[in-house]
């Protein structure tokens, strides 16, 4: 893609404020598509006859789906335009979690999730590469730390309205609400969001350089190791804080919701420095944030001030790192945006299955008491693989896109 391309498109973008707020209200309505299961566990093992473990499962599942389905349909779309990709994918999206709500068995609800998780393929990368790249010249960072936005507070706001809507109504009209959302996301994204905005050709030389950057595959398996090492415990914080604090769900969502605050402030807080000190750097707090967390969690255990604590610490590295991985990305390789924010949401949800999987595994084989340890070292690998990927990301973390 030529630079005149690109800097055509972010002009198309400008002129349509409105359209940034469309975007992310659709990342919103999907982050709460994606994350309402987990706090609504308890409710659905023991209506569909299943275990936690088993339960926590049906983050696997969208997250496989997701992971899987990035990459593979940023190739077969590339034809069809970016605005009518993502008006698609959120109608798709909303008509699922109709399915996932009217599901009368686990199997079910399982596929309704596989498939949900293959709609937000489409969804997710265009909305973020369209944030990126009509961002003006050094500001990139800002603007896809602003589209992350709604994806926070669909954990600040979403997450703990759906529990709470849970506790009184049941499981099956949380998803439905978000149905609804979804469906009026994609009218509102259709109203707003330029026809003219240019997909990118996604093709197997796209693929193919950005296989042989080292850097990027480094910054993608940072990535990947990140979201499993949050995804061992995250997946099963409401059965967590059930047995640890005697909590039901209303209580459940309300940590949740604190947990969602301290990402905003994260999440804010990056979008004030990610251009000014580079991306690097805000990954690397980020991490050790979290890592600290998970070392104080085994003490938190019966003490919702200690609790409280912890997730917070947590909060403002769990959401802050997202925009920051995939600003430094953006950065990287700007004519290859699209594929790399498909790359990144790949090992974003590869991580997440994974840890998912692991965590179960954990509650299985140790107890939930090792799920922090298991978070924890994964956390640190990250660092290891963010360190391997040398100083020239942070080199060229503030460089101007051209």
């Amino acid at each position: 893609m030529s630079s005149d391309h690109i800097w055509s498109s972010r002009a198309i973008v400008c002129a349509e404020p409105k359209s940034t707020a469309a975007l992310a209200f659709g990342y919103f309505v999907v982050g709460i598509g994606a994350f309402a299961v987990t706090g609504l566990l308890n409710e659905i093992a023991r209506e569909l006859g299943t275990s936690i473990a088993g339960a926590g499962q049906l983050m696997s599942a969208y997250s496989l789906a997701l992971a899987v389905g990035a990459p593979l349909l940023m190739s077969l779309t590339r034809r069809f335009g970016r605005r009518d990709l993502i008006v698609a994918g959120l109608a798709l999206f909303g008509f699922l979690q109709f399915a996932a709500a009217v599901a009368p068995s686990y199997s079910t609800l399982v596929a309704a999730r596989i498939f949900a998780g293959l709609a937000a393929a489409v969804v997710t990368p265009h909305s973020i590469a369209a944030a990126g790249l009509a961002a003006p010249p050094g500001q990139s960072g800002r603007a896809i730390a602003t589209m992350f936005l709604g994806f926070t507070l669909s954990i600040v706001i979403g997450i703990p309205a759906g529990n709470a809507l849970g506790a009184v109504l049941g499981w099956r009209v949380t998803l439905g609400l978000v149905g609804a959302m979804s469906f009026a996301s994609a009218v509102w994204v259709a109203l707003t969001v330029s026809a003219r905005l240019p997909n990118a050709p996604v093709d197997w030389n796209a693929w193919r350089s950005l296989a042989g950057n080292a850097v990027i595959l480094w910054l993608l398996l940072t990535t990947a190791l990140q979201c499993a090492g949050q995804f061992t415990l995250y997946t099963y914080l409401a059965p967590v804080f059930r047995d640890s604090l005697g909590i039901d769900a209303g209580g459940i969502g309300l940590l949740f919701g604190w947990f969602g605050v301290a990402g905003l402030a994260g999440n804010y807080f990056a979008s004030r420095v990610i251009d000014r000190i580079g991306a690097g750097r805000v990954v690397g707090a980020c991490l050790a944030l979290m890592i600290a967390a998970f070392a104080m969690w085994p003490m938190a255990y019966g003490s919702l001030v200690t609790t409280m604590l912890a997730i917070s610490i947590w909060g403002l590295g769990g959401f802050a790192i997202h925009p920051s991985q995939q600003a430094r990305l953006v950065l990287l390789a700007p004519e290859l945006a699209s594929a790399s924010a498909a790359l990144n949401l790949s090992a974003t949800y590869f991580g997440q299955m994974f840890g998912s999987a692991f965590g179960g595994g954990l509650i299985t084989w140790s107890g939930a008491d090792a799920l922090a340890w298991g978070g924890a070292a994964l956390l640190v690998a990250a660092i290891g693989a963010a360190f391997a990927a040398g100083p020239r990301p942070a080199a060229r973390d503030n460089v101007e896109q051209a």
